[in-house]
């Protein structure tokens, strides 16, 4: 199957949906768009009927990637990768609420998270962005970052033991900070990794209990080590995988029982990339296993959207359409769905249903697909 370029999709494709989440009973879309309408401004509200919510926001390419449920309101966290777009949707009762940030940045908050009374976003940010977003009593407040020359510094965001906690990414050399915010101050942690020059270390996090584990992702080969963090001693341990040390390993991971399971990003031109990873949280032994899917002239497999369903990790190939649906048991039996020509966002348990939208890109169209466990589906179109 040959490579295509996430880039390209946005260039190309006009995605108005890709995400999906759940809110006051109904399943809820917020505005994806790309280049080609990134003027779309509809939230899009899939209940007994169809319905939408027109937004008075500006034009923006990729307008939001994460969104989170406080009390009565669903927020939307301002996304815009090539755009500044400085505005968070609060969406209570139906009915839009803008809160507007007087400060700079492009391609802004990748992801958040909630206790349910507050949230936090820590910044990614492609340009500008040095501060992150704190939701309390229904007002956003900006929490500056010290300003720094290294850019797209965290990317994920987990909630546990009372504070808001992010891995450390960075886009260049030497950014090694697990970074903390309890509502009031932020707090680093330097993680000290055998090779802290290796870009893009770390996506996203696992909770389990007080503890925090961090797989490694890593632009370039030789970052294999899982961090586990105690949130309370505020210790950690490095944990060397077992598995070829490739680029661009696991960008999403599912928690299954004692076990953490990852698919492969993988990188352009690199055939090796096909390794996911099984991490024992009891033992810290690890296991990989193959895919079985390649890419004749290398590329990219990009899950990065992943569930844990009926107690199977199931993975989106979300910006790699050509790529399997993928479900994981714990003893790494491996069940795989094609679906020819539809590119999927993020999917969400609902109604004991994987339900996720799906974008058909012969005909760019949206439709609501519902799966069981044996990965069966039906869908309905949406527009």
């Amino acid at each position: 199957m040959a490579y295509k370029a996430f880039q390209d999709f946005y260039l190309e494709e006009s995605i108005k949906h890709l995400l999906l989440t759940e809110y006051n009973g109904c399943l809820v879309s917020p505005p994806f768009a790309t280049e080609k309408c990134k003027d779309y401004n509809q939230i899009m509200i899939i209940g007994n009927d169809v319905s939408f919510i027109d937004l008075d926001l500006p034009p923006a390419t990729s307008k939001f990637n994460a969104y989170t449920v406080i009390g009565d309101s669903l927020w939307l966290i301002p996304y815009g990768i090539w755009d500044n777009f400085n505005v968070v949707v609060q969406l209570k009762d139906f009915k839009p609420i803008y809160h507007y940030i007087d400060k700079p940045g492009k391609g802004q908050f990748y992801n958040v998270a909630s206790n349910c009374e507050t949230a936090f976003s820590f910044p990614l940010g492609y340009e500008d962005t040095s501060f992150g977003i704190f939701i309390r009593d229904q007002q956003v407040h900006t929490v500056e970052f010290e300003k720094q020359s290294q850019t797209k510094l965290h990317m994920g965001c987990v909630y546990a033991n009372g504070k808001y906690w992010s891995a450390p990414r960075g886009d260049e050399p030497g950014y090694v900070n697990m970074m903390s915010f309890d509502g009031e101050q932020l707090k680093s942690y330097p993680i000290n990794l055998p090779n802290p020059n290796i870009t893009r270390k770390y996506t996203d996090i696992i909770v389990k209990g007080n503890t925090l584990y961090a797989m490694p992702f890593g632009e370039q080969p030789g970052l294999m080590e899982v961090i586990e963090f105690d949130t309370v001693s505020e210790n950690y341990k490095l944990h060397k995988l077992n598995m070829p040390d490739v680029a661009k390993k696991f960008n999403c991971m599912v928690e299954v029982d004692e076990y953490i399971i990852g698919l492969p990003y993988g990188t352009k031109g690199d055939t090796n990339s096909r390794w996911g990873i099984s991490f024992n949280t009891t033992t810290n032994d690890s296991a990989c296993f193959d895919l079985g899917e390649d890419f004749a002239d290398g590329g990219k497999y990009r899950f990065r959207c992943g569930v844990n369903f009926n107690n199977n990790a199931v993975f989106f190939p979300a910006g790699t359409p050509d790529c399997p649906i993928v479900k994981v048991s714990k003893d790494l039996t491996i069940t795989t769905k094609h679906i020819e020509g539809v590119m999927f966002g993020r999917p969400i348990v609902h109604d004991n249903k994987l339900k996720v939208l799906g974008y058909d890109m012969r005909d760019a169209t949206n439709s609501l697909y519902e799966f069981d466990e044996s990965l069966n589906y039906s869908k309905t179109f949406l527009r």
